[in-house]
């Protein structure tokens, strides 16, 4: 067998690439060829490897002749595959371009025997519905859930109602307003536990569920909530009433989301009938990292709704109406969306 020799820089590369290789074939053929630089017989490389002496002769003569691509796999013999490069092109497409509509299916999404029937329609191509799957495998592709997204946006329209809110926040009894839910069955969340020993989290017969309306002072860090058992204008009155009995019938202004309960008939008669005292300032759509309540109720869940152990609603709601008074005051920062507004464009 040839010897083969290194230079120092180049034997010390080829010792760099083979630990961050991760192919496992690829890194055995390096160490196979950095053994023989340095004077190791086959008979001495092949039990140190774990391999046959046939596999390093090998290893070597391909490395003689071709030089570093003897690293890589050789093609593999037999026919040619089914599904050619022009077939992979195509079934990339239609996974991540065309919807089965417009190729005039009757089908939302595509699955592996649609596929298989549209490349029958366009190539003349018969494969078997696991034959795509492997393919879609091969492609990188994964039966997954996809991730509901918004509409898009209105990026104009959202800059005048940010800068509206920054406005508000300057005037007094300003207030950011939003809603969420707490039920008797715990929502699920981690927690430390032995290994191999999972916890039981018990869990009502019934689930029951409350809603908690709260509006945040932005200036001052201070929260009011009511609580209802629906969501709904009554408990948002409710709420418009709590705070306009505690500031004294004050000039109310709220920031709100695009709710109905936010919008009924019932309500805009209320504000109408205020005289004034209150205004409301719709949210931008889809936006809740525009309303720093958010972070308020994340906070709530965190640290009581999670793997609660209260053993009906009316202890559950006492937990968390201690919670957001011991809490108090919240002094949170506005989302990226009003810093962007404050920095002046580059």
């Amino acid at each position: 067998m040839e010897s083969i020799a290194f230079a120092p820089k180049e034997r010390k590369d080829l010792i760099c690439k083979m630990k961050r290789e991760s192919k496992p074939s690829r890194r055995l053929r390096m160490h196979i060829i950095l053994l023989t630089c340095d004077g190791r017989s086959p008979t001495e490389v092949a039990p140190t490897l774990f391999c046959s002496r046939t596999t390093v002769y090998s290893i070597v003569g391909r490395f003689i002749q071709e030089g570093r691509a003897a690293f890589d796999d050789r093609r593999r013999r037999g026919p040619q595959p089914l599904v050619n490069d022009s077939a992979l092109e195509l079934i990339e497409e239609l996974t991540e371009e065309a919807l089965p509509t417009e190729r005039g299916w009757l089908r939302s999404r595509w699955g592996c025997k649609l596929l298989a029937l549209e490349l029958f329609k366009e190539r003349a191509l018969v494969v078997s519905r696991e034959t795509i799957r492997r393919v879609l495998h091969r492609l990188d592709f994964r039966w997954r859930r996809p991730r509901p997204v918004a509409p898009p946006k209105d990026p104009e329209e959202k800059r005048k109602r940010l800068q509206d809110f920054l406005q508000m926040l300057q005037r007094e009894c300003s207030f950011f307003q939003d809603e969420t839910k707490l039920e008797s069955n715990p929502k699920v969340g981690f927690c430390w536990m032995r290994k191999g020993k999972q916890r039981h989290l018990p869990t009502p017969g019934t689930n029951r569920k409350v809603w908690i309306s709260g509006a945040l002072e932005f200036s001052t860090g201070s929260f009011h909530w009511v609580t209802g058992e629906r969501k709904n204008d009554e408990l948002f009155l409710k709420l418009l009433g709590e705070l306009r009995r505690i500031y004294d019938q004050r000039r109310l202004e709220l920031a709100v989301d695009n709710d109905a309960s936010h919008t009924s008939k019932r309500l805009k008669r209320y504000v109408e009938d205020s005289g004034g005292g209150l205004r409301l300032h719709p949210l931008p759509a889809w936006s809740p990292e525009s309303n720093p309540v958010e972070s308020v109720w994340w906070s709530l869940h965190e640290a009581v709704s999670r793997n609660h152990h209260c053993k009906d609603l009316s202890e559950l709601v006492g937990f968390a109406e201690d919670y957001l008074g011991e809490r108090q005051p919240f002094h949170l920062r506005l989302g990226e969306d009003y810093e962007r507004l404050e920095r002046s464009p580059p």
